[in-house]
């Protein structure tokens, strides 16, 4: 099996990020990679919950994303499965471990993205793209957070 691990360090309260994880007015600000752009976010967060995210391209298309949450600790780590509902690639389920900490500068996060689980290194590479997309858009958006706050 395949993963990557992603380290960021983003300049917002650690609660305001690990809400951007779930919290459907976040989720549609930064959960779509490039100029992708989120249609619509079902979310039961809690832990067994289900979540689906459906996210739209330039072009039209609308790709769906499923999963479930694994796991819950407030403000520290974010479990949950990942799977498309399109069947298009190999992986039929992977799991997304987030991981978030004080970090070395005053008001800042440094945050862990553990994504496992891809059955070949292509799977691998294009979600690690995707995730580095995400996260800049993360970065914008906790950005505005902290000077709006």
């Amino acid at each position: 099996m395949f993963q990557f691990t992603l380290n960021v360090s983003l300049h917002a309260p650690i609660s305001f990020l690990f809400a951007a994880f779930h919290e459907p007015e976040y989720l549609s600000e930064w959960f779509a990679p490039g100029s992708c752009t989120v249609s619509q976010i079902m979310s039961d967060f809690k832990e067994g919950g289900r979540y689906r995210i459906k996210m739209l391209e330039p072009t039209g298309e609308e790709m769906a994303l499923t999963g479930e949450y694994v796991s819950i600790l407030t403000d520290e780590k974010l479990v949950f499965s990942w799977a498309w509902e399109d069947a298009v690639e190999e992986t039929v389920m992977s799991s997304v471990e987030v991981s978030f900490a004080e970090g070395e500068c005053d008001g800042e996060v440094a945050l862990t993205l553990i994504h496992s689980g891809f059955s070949n290194q292509q799977e691998c590479d294009q979600h690690q793209y995707a995730w580095m997309s995400c996260l800049e858009k993360l970065a914008v958006l906790a950005d505005k957070q902290v000077a709006f706050n």
